[in-house]
């Protein structure tokens, strides 16, 4: 899209707003209080009925108005959006914020005005904010096209973070919770049935922004076609050293449908989402107080890193212990205190101090207790961020110890989260902390999992590229089935098809006649499987379409008439191509590969164990496609049960190595190739050493 056609919807120089109403308390005339109340630019209303609106010229349209005009706010019923654009487009607009519902979200003709109203945009050269959307507040020129007045929705000051949300009422409920947190904004969007301009155009253009270090996305769900421009445009806020935390709506079947019926979203497959935004370095909250609490954290830390080795400093058991739980629950090491650190604070302090990996000063500390254990920890290299709780409410406690933690956490450069709370001497340390960068929180549990935000916003990320060549081969086998009118390869294609690309396949052949038999035999070692091979059969062993440890010879001509005459006379219909004849693999741990084409993502892949691993417990990681061997090792480890992968009690550890070149290429299979759609490696058997696919499915368009 180009962020110069962003930009115009918060820096325009000029503003009209069409269908501006003199009825004051309605939406388009608390529209224009607020663009007049702040913005350093020009205000024009649009309205036939009135020459002047709270003291701002009215015209009967924009075309009208005798300067030209950057942005159009269209404050219209749905009907008269199209015509509203069309005049806009003829005055030379480069950008329309619409207001109105009644598009996309309700389905049927709505959907097909949304249609005309972008066709309309696109012939006159206009880019589209909504509709269905409160459009733009921006803190730097004071921009505010939203409808909700002052007193009943605050607006949080000016700060590092920027947001984009795809429901207005839950970025006007953002809005004023920002404010209430003392938490400041660059810039806010909001993007509703994003007809036109979406979360990544949006996402790509505070990538480039100077002052945004966090970017806060909600999101109900990704259009077709966009989710690899949103990766892409979260990968580069990321290389810009922004962070992007997001908050998914619609991740439950009960929450997608009312996305969908909310926003007109598309909610996807949730699995999907999860993996892309993750391998593309955003981090995503679960719920909103973590995504506020962790944007905000985000603002004032990202610039430091760390690796998850987190010290407690308290002065209160229990929330301490609640610190060291949540900590712990998000995958974070509490390390213990070293043996000669110990002796060297238990030489300063009372033997009533608790020196464990939580350091408990108990009620009874001082600031300078704080002072002193944080002085003593210089240099330590056995932790790499800190978290300190500081209730103020014991007499002993004072507001210096504010000063104490923030000098010490930026003189020492180590990320770190606080938590305090006492009354009025609470806030007061709450806010001057703030006001010194450091994310300082009320409760012990928020102020763990906003830390936990700075570290899983400090992991390295693995590259994006990854895969091999196209091979021609399979290009071959595809066309040969799709002119033949066929949506799946069969089972001895589906094989070629792996070997093309070089993942290790059971021997096998194909017998397409009696006479076939023995000579496709020869070269295998017993005991075979024999397999009936028919573009009509799914389930083969239901026709007794499958027969077992089958040797050569005549056992071999007596398997082939015994499933042929099964199939003949269970399904007469049926194509018959032959008789697959492979090995019977060796025993080894079963896994599966799995691809797929999402339709907001594209090309991804799929890992996990077989059997009850991946029926029962779900338990499977994906990635995008191609992938490369960076991510698919990451894919591994975030099993539950790679443990049975590496070694676990009398079982032998598989080959990593193969698996992960497996993934690699079967990634690429589905990546090279458009017509395929879907692929299922399963199983594939993992060995000591190397591994062994045995059956394969491939789905493909029919043309």
């Amino acid at each position: 899209m180009g962020n110069e056609t962003v930009e115009v919807f918060f820096y325009p120089e000029t503003v009209a707003l069409i269908g501006a109403s003199g009825r004051p308390g309605a939406f388009s005339h608390e529209m224009l209080r607020n663009l007049t109340r702040s913005f350093k630019g020009r205000v024009y209303a649009v309205n036939p009925k009135y020459k002047e609106i709270l003291g701002v010229r009215s015209y009967p349209s924009i075309l009208d108005i005798p300067d030209e005009v950057d942005l159009a706010v269209i404050a219209v019923r749905a009907d008269r959006t199209i015509e509203a654009v069309r005049e806009a487009g003829e005055k030379g607009v480069k950008g329309a914020i619409i207001v109105a519902g009644g598009f996309a979200e309700t389905g049927g003709e709505g959907a097909k005005l949304q249609e005309q109203l972008v066709e309309t945009a696109r012939k006159y050269g206009v880019r589209i904010v909504g509709p269905n959307c409160i459009g733009v507040y921006n803190t730097v020129n004071g921009l505010d096209t939203f409808f909700l007045p002052p007193e009943k929705m605050k607006r949080p000051p000016r700060g590092y973070i920027a947001v984009v949300s795809q429901s207005g009422a839950f970025l006007t409920t953002m809005m004023d919770w920002l404010a209430n947190e003392g938490v400041g904004i660059v810039k806010a969007i909001n993007i509703g049935n994003k007809a036109d301009v979406d979360e990544a155009d949006i996402i790509d253009y505070y990538a480039s922004q100077e002052y945004v270090r966090t970017i806060m996305m909600y999101i109900e769900g990704v259009s077709p076609g966009r989710g690899r421009p949103l990766v892409e445009a979260i990968r580069k806020a990321r290389d810009n050293g922004k962070t992007v935390v997001i908050l998914k709506g619609g991740r439950t079947t009960t929450g997608s449908r009312a996305a969908k019926s909310h926003t007109a979203a598309l909610a996807g497959d949730y699995n999907v989402f999860k993996a892309a935004i993750q391998e593309a370095g955003a981090i995503e909250a679960s719920n909103a107080t973590e995504f506020v609490d962790w944007a905000k954290a985000l603002a004032y830390m990202s610039h430091l890193k760390a690796e998850g080795r987190v010290l407690v400093l308290t002065n209160a058991g229990g929330p301490g212990v609640i610190a060291t739980d949540a900590l712990a629950l998000k995958g974070l090491s509490i390390p213990p205190i070293p043996e000669d650190v110990k002796k060297k604070l238990a030489e300063k302090l009372p033997p009533i101090v608790a020196l464990s990996n939580p350091i408990d000063l108990t009620g009874q500390a001082t600031d300078d207790d704080y002072k002193l254990v944080l002085e003593s920890l210089e240099g330590e290299d056995f932790f790499d961020s800190v978290l300190v709780l500081a209730p103020v409410q014991p007499a002993t406690m004072s507001i210096r110890v504010a000063d104490i933690i923030a000098d010490w956490i930026w003189k020492n450069k180590k990320p770190g989260v606080a938590m305090t709370i006492g009354s009025d001497y609470g806030d007061l340390v709450k806010d001057y902390l703030d006001s010194r960068g450091i994310p300082t929180y009320t409760m012990p549990d928020r102020a763990a999992s906003s830390l936990y935000a700075i570290i899983e916003a400090s992991k390295p990320l693995c590259p994006l590229d990854g895969g091999i060549e196209a091979q021609p081969v399979v290009e071959e086998i595809l066309m040969k089935a799709m002119r033949e009118g066929r949506s799946k390869l069969l089972e001895h294609e589906a094989l070629a098809v792996l070997e093309a690309y070089g993942v290790p396949v059971v021997n096998y052949c194909l017998a397409t006649s009696r006479e076939e038999v023995q000579y496709c035999t020869a070269g295998l070692d017993e005991p075979l499987v024999a397999k009936i091979v028919s573009p009509d059969i799914i389930h083969k062993s239901d026709v007794g379409g499958v027969i077992l440890n089958v040797k050569g010879g005549d056992e071999a001509l007596n398997a082939y008439d015994e499933i042929i005459n099964n199939v003949k006379s269970r399904v007469p219909q049926a194509r018959i191509t032959g008789v697959l004849y492979q090995e019977m693999a060796g025993k080894g741990v079963e896994v599966f590969i799995g691809a797929k084409r999402d339709p907001s993502f594209g090309p991804i892949v799929l890992f996990g164990l077989g059997g009850i691993f991946v029926e029962a417990i779900k338990d499977v990681s994906i990635s995008l496609a191609p992938t490369n061997e960076c991510r698919a090792r990451r894919m591994i480890k975030a099993l539950k049960s790679k443990r049975i992968l590496e070694g676990y009690r009398n079982l032998p550890p598989r080959d990593i190595d193969s698996i992960v070149n497996a993934i690699i290429r079967v990634s690429s299979i589905i990546a090279n190739h458009p017509a395929i759609q879907e692929i299922d490696v399963n199983p594939l058997i993992a060995y000591e050493k190397g591994v062994t696919a045995v059956d394969a499915r491939i789905i493909i368009k029919k043309t």
